[in-house]
């Protein structure tokens, strides 16, 4: 079986590179469009919990890996959210990398 690699090299290769880059890009976009209505979708779950909380989400996560805000289910939501936004936004950072 023939890799990504090996194909991109073959469209290289034959003059396609230009098609090749266009694609690429296209699915660099979508994926960063997918990441980023993700992160909408979970901002309003992060938002209550701040106000609950009466904290941001980054003080939040602090106060919880120093132990400080206990281990209830809502605190561990809170976490994977925010855990979640961070990986998000990073990954789309990575992206935009890539296109440039």
């Amino acid at each position: 079986m023939i890799s990504v690699q090996q194909k991109i090299a073959v469209l290289t290769d034959i003059g396609a590179s230009s098609l090749v880059e266009q694609t690429i890009n296209k699915l660099i976009a979508m994926q960063i469009a997918r990441y980023q209505q993700a992160i909408q979708q979970i901002t309003p779950d992060i938002l209550a919990f701040e106000q609950r909380f009466q904290m941001s989400s980054a003080e939040g996560y602090q106060r919880f890996n120093a132990g400080e805000l206990g281990d209830s289910a809502d605190v561990f939501e809170w976490v994977s959210l925010y855990e979640n936004v961070a990986l998000y936004q990073q990954r789309i950072h990575m992206l935009r990398g890539a296109m440039a």
